[in-house]
């Protein structure tokens, strides 16, 4: 029964160190303008490269055409936008 609670804590402590790399990973940055938006997809494009967002949290009031600086992480070969903040 001890081995199995040793091993129990010891994948929970390897998946929290996971989760905590990934989050700890580094974010990238890009200003431009909206080359295409689509909501329903849930992604938008800026300088021909493709951004997952969350319309719900930070999709309010986009439109094509206007210019915005997203700050983004790279997880599984896809861009997840984590703020994407209207510039002028």
């Amino acid at each position: 029964m001890q081995k199995v609670a040793k091993a129990a804590s010891l994948a929970i402590a390897m998946t929290t160190a996971a989760g905590a790399a990934v989050a700890a990973s580094p974010a990238h940055e890009v200003t431009g303008r909206i080359e295409h938006l689509n909501p329903k997809g849930q992604h938008l494009t800026v300088r021909n490269q493709v951004y997952r967002y969350d319309p719900r949290l930070m999709g309010v009031g986009l439109r094509r055409g206007e210019r915005v600086h997203i700050i983004y992480r790279e997880q599984h070969g896809h861009r997840n936008a984590i703020k994407i903040i209207p510039t002028a």
